[in-house]
């Protein structure tokens, strides 16, 4: 296209283009002309500033946001390298700001003499620290207590437990608070957020090792509208899910991985009470013992219609015919991750027969299921898998396997994902190549073949991180 056309078309037209380009493209364009300057920094480009990444030392930065300041709604700083002039003037000119992302932010010229004024962000709603260190961390934690329409909030390196307990004392619209790794976070600041956040929807405190889960009967009781509880790696006693009441809970998505003080009489108290979650990650609980054959047996009973994903991934007391009883009593299950529950051909068939609308599938190889019939059944019972994780599988007879995995490939036409990961680093990677070779013959170049771990499963939808990805467009 030859730059006379381009100069002659009409501003909506360049309008429309420039909508698709990155903030750093649009600074180049702004160059141009003044045709171009003006159309750059319309307004409505600049209502959500995605600026992950970007060097804003330059003073060319405070330029920008005084043109953005009066139109910007969501900003994005993650990684940004900043100035203290910067981010005093958002604070203060960016008067309709509501959602700011700083994760992995930080300050090239910070001093101990550096404080916020107190009117800064005085509409923000939504706050992300995480990953926020030192002095850089402290210049918006002691700002907290002020921004009182604050709902959604995430910090994961606050070292005051009294700047923990005058925040949440002051914010009582928060709906979701993410505080990952905080190792400042103790069951008395549930205790406050139980008591001055009614709203509260989302609590996560993976990591926080000072949790047992104390408070809970007092977090439940007064936070009525609670949805999810993230706790993987928190120090939760079994004692405290025993005298808790799970039955007048709204909680639909649950988090107890890798919390090595829960007991198989903890999740019978909890689990058969929580019938209407959509998310269950159990991996690892109580050292892999707690989720047992009579816990699932009595969860059996009930019907969990909602229940879209389950991880019980590292879970060494369940059989799988015990699995295969529960996953029937859950239709809408379209994640599943079984580790090694499942020991046979025979029991991976009756599994998968009973799951038609399995996307997610992650499985670690057991002696008598072979490569091969894992393609079949997943052709033969689950057309409708996007993500197929193998743990451990190789392709010990390579010409059986290669077949069955081209027949999966082209009757499975949603599959996006094949995930392939071991300990024996020949065979996978054997097997990794095939799955190449596969590829291409069956023209399948949307299919990622991938060593990603099993995260890749779907995870809980009331967080913080949705809210984040909601709120800020992708450049």
């Amino acid at each position: 296209m030859s730059q006379e056309y381009i100069q002659q078309l009409p501003e909506p037209i360049l309008l429309k283009i420039f909508h698709y380009c990155s903030y750093k493209t649009l600074g180049y364009a702004s160059v141009v002309c003044r045709k171009w300057h003006r159309i750059a920094y319309d307004q409505s480009l600049w209502r959500e500033a995605d600026l992950r990444g970007l060097d804003l030392t330059m003073r060319g930065c405070l330029t920008l946001i005084d043109r953005i300041s009066p139109n910007v709604i969501t900003m994005n700083l993650n990684g940004c390298a900043l100035t203290v002039a910067f981010i005093a003037t958002v604070a203060e000119k960016c008067i309709h700001l509501r959602t700011l992302s700083l994760q992995g932010a930080h300050f090239t010229d910070l001093t101990h003499n550096f404080h916020l004024g107190n009117h800064s962000f005085p509409r923000l709603e939504n706050l992300d620290l995480r990953f926020l260190y030192g002095d850089d961390c402290k210049v918006f934690t002691s700002v907290l207590k002020q921004l009182r329409g604050l709902q959604c909030l995430g910090m994961d390196n606050v070292s005051s437990p009294i700047e923990l307990e005058k925040t949440f004392a002051n914010l009582n619209s928060l709906r979701i608070v993410h505080c990952q790794n905080c190792s400042s976070f103790k069951d008395t600041h549930i205790y406050i957020l139980a008591n001055c956040c009614p709203a509260l929807e989302s609590l996560c405190l993976t990591g926080c090792i000072y949790v047992t889960g104390t408070s809970f009967p007092r977090l439940l009781t007064q936070c009525r509208s609670l949805q999810t509880l993230l706790l993987s790696c928190t120090r939760l006693r079994n004692q405290n899910l025993l005298r808790t009441d799970w039955s007048r809970t709204t909680i639909t998505e649950l988090d107890i991985s890798y919390c090595y003080g829960i007991a198989e009489t903890g999740l019978m108290e909890m689990l058969p009470r929580l019938t209407s979650m959509r998310y269950l990650q159990l991996s690892f609980c109580g050292w892999g013992r707690a989720l047992s054959d009579q816990v699932m047996n009595v969860m059996s009973e009930n019907q969990y219609k909602n229940l879209q994903t389950l991880d019980i991934h590292s879970s060494f007391n369940i059989t799988g015919e015990m699995l295969c009883r529960f996953v029937r009593k859950c239709p809408a299950l379209n994640t599943l991750c079984v580790g090694s529950a499942i020991t046979s051909n025979e029991e991976l068939e009756l599994l998968l027969q009973s799951l038609p609308n399995l996307k997610n599938f992650y499985i670690t190889k057991q002696a008598t299921i072979k490569t091969e019939t894992v393609f079949a059944c997943m052709k033969n019972f689950c057309q409708h898998i996007k993500t197929l994780a193998l743990y451990n599988f190789y392709a010990i007879n390579k010409c059986r396997v290669e077949e069955a995995m081209v027949e999966l490939v082209l009757a499975c036409k949603s599959l996006r994902v094949l995930c392939i990961r071991g300990t024996n680093v020949p065979l996978r990677t054997e097997l990794a190549t095939m799955a190449i070779k596969v590829k291409k013959v069956a023209k399948r170049d949307d299919l990622e073949i991938s060593r990603k771990p099993h995260f890749l499963l779907s995870g809980a939808k009331v967080c913080l991180d949705n809210v984040m990805r909601c709120s800020t467009l992708p450049i």
